[in-house]
């Protein structure tokens, strides 16, 4: 007896972005592949122009001002293995 699925089996069908909005609006949440969108998002955002993915790096490289005021906490690595 042969278990898993068949050959050729895809839970998933092509649809056209005209076809799908006859079925939902702009707001309905639609489920995604986590993996696409993260690569769709990155393609969409290399084809920007340098000069705002340069601020886009200097914002976020920036420290919170919450972090900075933090305690650091020590800490220290004990090795069993010797």
């Amino acid at each position: 007896m042969k278990r898993g699925r068949p050959k050729g089996y895809s839970p998933y069908i092509e649809i056209s972005y005209e076809e799908l909005a006859d079925y939902v609006g702009k707001k309905t949440p639609v489920k995604v592949c986590k993996n696409w969108i993260e690569d769709l998002v990155r393609q969409a955002n290399s084809t920007t122009k340098m000069s705002s993915v340069n601020a886009l790096t200097e914002e976020s490289s920036h420290e919170p001002e919450l972090v900075k005021d933090l305690p650091k906490i020590e800490f220290e690595l004990t090795n069993f293995n010797e």
